[in-house]
């Protein structure tokens, strides 16, 4: 009932009561017009209880409709139940569909929310960014403490600016020591941060200053690892054997680097003040107002400025400009791109699937033609047997996500797994806006699978519906059918080709030569306690009485040291001087420290001269070998052996004068130190007994085993290393693990997508054969009269598969289509691999054909089982 009946009744009513009560008054001897006068001031305020009386009515009206509305969407909910109930094979099917792209979605989108979209567990965060030197040819690089030091003192833009550095540390103070990461901080850190401690305080800017006691801020989770349930502030943990009073704990979600669980103060030891050494992360808060842009600008001039008057020798290797980077950027790093990659793939999936339901949902329709057209006739309009369609489709939306929430809740556990190097991926989790996402899911998956269905399926009249029920497949649902088939083929056909590529990229990843063998080989970092070993050489010393005991094991096949392991991102670089002329230098070679037994446990092969033997010893002349990389780009046309090389600044002689150089006894075959993907760089190795400063910050234990398990030495590395010093923190990693770890991203990128894809495969198949089976079903009269008018089975065969198979064709031909525009999109994550790749293209396709053709074949040959005679009589 609308707004103006409601009034016209209450003013009837009204009316009515005043004329019977001065009908009343009449009777009682009254003038009529006096009566009526009378009638209506014991009546009261005529307009105020008119409008009470319509407000009451209208709520009246407004709870019969929600009452009736209720009453019938109930009534909706359990027909679809009973609909469903009575055709569990359909609902299985149709659950299973939903879950999967419902529950691939819901994880990904998982992942995206929890990496990229998830605040910041900082104050104002967006005021926080990252500032990093520019070299002269590009590229960035950290922060020299000297420029830091001037941005402090003479820029504007920025509130407070610190630097840090973070490294593995062993830490002593609980029941034995640990390995974790250490982060040493300038003094403005926590005011760039502004972290709030749970207890203590942070480091006081008096203990940032010269020679000053160590002190620490720790997470809360190591405050527990380290002392139980005892307060951490006050106690004294040591790091790298310098004692360190806790003065403060942190919540571990707010620890930067996240990866960080102790902070202490850097100044509390001399950092120099070389512009060429750039050894430190920077980070910075925003002045008020200021944007990034501004920052950068300001930053940038004063760089130039405070550097003008630099040497000119060193002009290669000081800062020519700066980065800054918001802080949320610098930590998601390049991920937001393959995650929303994946997402768009996830969103593919759910497109097959709602198609997929769609075609299935039509084609059960002509099923149920005759019981729709009873509904008509009994006088349901088209708008309610809609919505009737829609309950059942959202009924089926419903279970299907509650069900995807719980694949999602697998896939999370599994995505944490394999992308246990993505940012931020221990926050990622079901949280209220991912589920409430999963419901946006479920609602626009409602719509686009059930929508047109119910539209198709309805758009008869009455007579018509039930004249033509009988009929078969009408040509206009068939061609609907292709359009929805030959869709969910092409976005298979999108993502098979994705996935191809990346399986193919990382096959050629795999096939990579790392110059090394990491099958046989246990590694263990080694950092030693700072006060009883003060000195580099007592670092050497460490190691010269490790190394025989190690190779005495039995078992084992050699044992040495490195100073930086393969394929670990990078290693330490300087400018290097050579033929021992110091103004004759080359671009930055990688510097390594290692011992003899090292090359022998990688198997490194020699290419001429000879390794590091008993003869370079501690007081003998500095000894060197090369690999091949440098001396095809230093030597190219010269016997590399005899050849003098610097250190390139990176140890304790770089101040010496005159310099002191290595000569070449040796050239060793190229190792990937970076990663599979990046050629070798030149590297010189240098005998850790001749220049042991850099093992003072630790070193990596290498232990070949005699066969090919090298887990059966890991449990006599670790024994040796805990007999030759109980405070080493000992971690064992197989080296072919660090190689795969080195793979992780490319591998994660690949089985998400590749899951997607096969996911996509099969729904593609099953939507296939549902649609098949479904034409053949309707199509019985048709081909039992061929069969009777004598057809073959085979030509019967060949017309059901010819027309699912056109189908198939024209989807796999926009599949491909599509899929050379969006394989650009996949070019950065590929390795030696073209986005167009002619292997992919072909095999792809032969791929989809093939799963096609198997899932018509069924369907067709049971349309060559029909007899003839219960055909027709089945009509």
């Amino acid at each position: 009932m609308g707004e103006l009946p409601v009034d016209e009744e209450v003013a009837r009513e009204l009316e009515s009561h005043l004329a019977l009560r001065a009908e009343e008054l009449v009777a009682e001897g009254w003038d009529p017009q006096a009566a009526r006068a009378e009638a209506a001031r014991r009546f009261g305020d005529y307009e105020s209880i008119r409008k009470d009386c319509a407000s009451l009515a209208r709520r009246r009206d407004r709870r019969i409709r929600r009452s009736h509305g209720w009453e019938a969407g109930m009534q909706d909910v359990r027909y679809a139940i009973r609909s469903l109930v009575r055709s569990p094979g359909f609902a299985v099917v149709a659950l299973l569909t939903l879950a999967l792209g419902i529950g691939a979605n819901t994880a990904i989108y998982g992942v995206v929310h929890g990496v990229l979209l998830r605040p910041l567990p900082y104050e104002q965060p967006d005021r926080i960014v990252t500032v990093a030197e520019q070299g002269r040819q590009g590229g960035t690089m950290s922060v020299a403490w000297p420029n830091l030091g001037d941005w402090r003192a003479q820029s504007s833009s920025v509130e407070a600016i610190a630097a840090y550095g973070s490294g593995i540390r062993t830490v002593l103070g609980g029941q034995e020591p640990i390995r974790i990461q250490g982060t040493g901080v300038s003094e403005d850190f926590w005011r760039v941060m502004r972290t709030r401690p749970t207890a203590g305080r942070v480091t006081a800017p008096d203990e940032h200053r010269l020679g000053a006691p160590l002190s620490a801020v720790v997470t809360e989770g190591l405050a527990d690892r380290l002392f139980g349930a005892e307060t951490a502030v006050g106690r004294t943990v040591d790091i790298r054997g310098v004692p360190a009073v806790v003065v403060g704990v942190i919540d571990d979600a707010s620890a930067y680097p996240q990866e960080s669980e102790i902070w202490y103060p850097v100044e509390v030891n001399d950092q120099g003040d070389s512009r060429t050494a750039h050894n430190w992360s920077v980070v910075a808060r925003l002045s008020d107002g200021v944007t990034v842009e501004r920052a950068h600008d300001e930053l940038e001039a004063l760089t130039i400025r405070m550097l003008a008057d630099e040497p000119a020798a060193d002009a290669d290797y000081l800062a020519a400009g700066v980065h800054v980077t918001e802080l949320r950027q610098a930590i998601v790093g390049d991920v937001s791109r393959p995650l929303l990659l994946l997402l768009g793939a996830a969103a593919c999936v759910l497109l097959v699937a709602c198609t997929n339901l769609a075609s299935t949902l039509l084609a059960r329709g002509t099923v149920r033609a005759g019981e729709l057209a009873v509904r008509s006739s009994l006088g349901a309009d088209r708008g309610r047997l809609i919505r009737q369609l829609l309950t059942e489709n959202a009924v089926l939306a419903g279970v299907g996500a509650l069900l995807g929430t719980g694949v999602a809740a697998l896939l999370l556990r599994v995505i944490r797994t394999l992308g246990a190097d993505v940012p931020r991926i221990e926050g990622v989790a079901l949280s209220l806006p991912v589920l409430v996402f999963t419901g946006g899911i479920a609602l626009v998956t409602v719509l686009a699978s059930g929508l047109l269905p119910a539209l198709r399926l309805t758009e008869r009249s009455r007579a018509g519906t039930l004249r033509v029920r009988s009929r078969g497949s009408s040509g206009e649902r068939r061609r609907i059918w292709g359009v929805l088939v030959a869709t969910e083929v092409a976005l298979a056909v999108v993502l098979l080709m994705g996935s191809g590529l990346l399986v193919r990229s990382f096959a050629q990843v795999l096939a990579q030569d790392p110059g090394f063998d990491a099958t046989d080989v246990a590694t263990s970092s080694v950092a030693l306690n700072a006060l009883r070993y003060p000195d580099p050489v007592d670092h050497a010393r460490f190691y010269t009485e490790l190394l025989p005991r190690l190779e005495a094991l039995q078992g084992v096949e050699a044992a040495g040291i490195l100073s930086n392991l393969p394929v670990s991102g990078g290693v330490p670089n300087g400018r290097v001087q050579i033929d021992g002329d110091p103004d004759k230098h080359v671009d930055s070679p990688a510097y390594i420290v290692a011992s003899p037994g090292a090359f022998e446990a990688l198997d490194i092969p020699l290419v001429r001269g000879r390794f590091f033997d008993a003869q370079d010893g501690p007081e003998a002349p500095h000894a060197v070998l090369v690999n091949e990389a440098f001396v095809e780009a230093f030597w190219p046309d010269r016997d590399p052996i005899g050849g003098l090389v610097s250190g390139g600044g990176m140890d304790d002689q770089w101040n010496v004068e005159p310099t002191p150089f290595g000569t070449v006894v040796g050239v060793v075959g190229d190792v990937r130190y970076r990663d599979l993907t990046r050629d070798a760089q030149p590297t010189v190795y240098w005998n850790y007994e001749q220049r042991p400063f850099r093992v003072r910050f630790g070193a990596t234990v290498l232990l070949e085993a005699a066969g090919d398990d090298a887990g059966a030495v890991a449990p006599l590395l670790r024994r040796a290393l805990m007999d030759a010093d109980s405070d080493i923190a000992v971690e064992i990693e197989l080296l072919a693990d660090r190689v795969a770890g080195s793979v992780a991203d490319r591998r994660f990128m690949l089985l998400v997508l590749g899951g997607f894809a096969a996911l996509a495969l099969t729904l593609a198949a099953v939507g296939i054969y549902g649609v098949v089976s479904y034409t053949v079903a309707r199509r019985t009269r048709e081909m039992g009269i061929r069969l009777a008018l004598g057809a073959e089975p085979g030509s019967v065969r060949g017309l059901v598969l010819g027309g699912a198979m056109r189908t198939v064709v024209v989807g796999v031909v926009l599949g491909v289509a599509g899929a050379f525009v969006v394989n650009r999109l996949l070019e950065s994550f590929l390795f030696d691999v073209a986005p167009y790749d002619p292997l992919t293209f072909v095999a792809v396709p032969l791929l989809l054909l093939g799963t096609a053709l198997l899932a018509s074949w069924v369907p067709a040959r049971r349309s060559t089982r029909v007899d003839p005679i219960q055909a027709m009589r089945a009509e």
